[in-house]
Parts: C-alpha cells; structure tokens; sequence
C-alpha cells in the first residue's frame, strides 16, 4: 500500500522505478483484495503500468534510492534478498514500521527502546546510507528512528478510532 502510494507519486513527478516483490509474476497475477481490503496489486498496476514489477534484487539494482516499504516483520528478510552488493553505498528510506500483527489489533512493537528496525538495517547493510523518513520524526541520527517507530502506536489506535489515515499530530506550545 505505501509502495503504490509513492510510487505513484514519484512517477507521476517524472521518475523511473521499480517495486520489488518476492514473485512479480505471483504479484501481478493476484485477483483478490489485500489483506487491507484494497484492490488487488494487478488492478492498480494496470493504471500504473509504466512502473516496472521485479524481484527485490532486480529493483535494488534499477534504483539509484531504495525504498523499504515492506511489513518490518519481513524487511531484514527482503532486503536480504535485495542483496547487500545491491544496496551498498545507495540510499536506503526506511519507511517501515516494527509491528507485529502475529496476536492481531492493535499489533505490538517486534523491537522497541534500545533498539528501532531503521538501525537493525543499518547493522546488516552497513554500506547503505539508511534514513529513516516518511513515518513522523525527522530529526537525528539512526537512533530517533526509535521514537519514529514507538509513535506509530499512538497513530495506528487513533487510526482504529478515526477509521481514517488521513491526519497527523500537530505539536504545539
């Protein structure tokens, strides 16, 4: 869903990419919704379809900047599929989120505190330039990506209340 969303929008400002998936030819021929309820990712790449579909390796290649939208869950395992070779010395935006949605709603944090997904990545890609953006702190090192992550709580239950992505926090004083 966050891949579409950007992808869409940096082609729409005159980019070239690719989205990375395990399986392209799986991903594209899926017909049912997602886990989400939103269209299938065929559907949409049909009104997308200058965006190229590859594996992970292929699109980390492609890219001069490597996006991680996948569930933080499984990101170490895909960008281990990316390939360390293919993201060394690239930027790397982390825009996943450490939820583990294993015992259901709302999901817990599967790293948190000491730690934060952002410098998992940066440990086992030492050669990429890893970010951590687009969630809501933007301000640091790798290590604020911990309170990047740790306010994805409060957003994702005022999510269930709001029934809606579309707000923000506002700090004010």
């Amino acid at each position: 869903m966050v891949s579409q969303k950007l992808a869409a929008h940096l082609t729409g400002q005159g980019h070239e990419l690719m989205i990375g998936t395990r399986n392209a030819a799986e991903t594209l021929a899926r017909s049912a919704p997602d886990g989400m309820g939103n269209p299938p990712f065929s559907a949409w790449h049909k009104q997308h379809s200058e965006i190229g579909v590859g594996t992970f390796a292929e699109a980390a290649v492609y890219g001069e900047i490597v996006f991680n939208c996948t569930s933080g869950m499984v990101s170490l395992n895909a960008l281990n599929m990316a390939g360390e070779a293919n993201l060394n010395g690239k930027i790397l935006i982390d825009v996943a989120n450490a939820f583990d949605f294993s015992k259901g709603m709302p999901p817990t944090f599967s790293v948190s505190n000491t730690d934060s997904l952002s410098e998992q990545i940066q440990r086992a890609f030492p050669a990429a330039k890893v970010v951590k953006a687009l969630n809501t702190v933007g301000l640091g090192d790798i290590t604020a990506a911990r309170g990047t992550e740790m306010l994805m709580a409060a957003w994702i239950r005022l999510f269930g209340v709001l029934r809606t992505p579309m707000f923000n926090f506002k700090v004010a004083r």
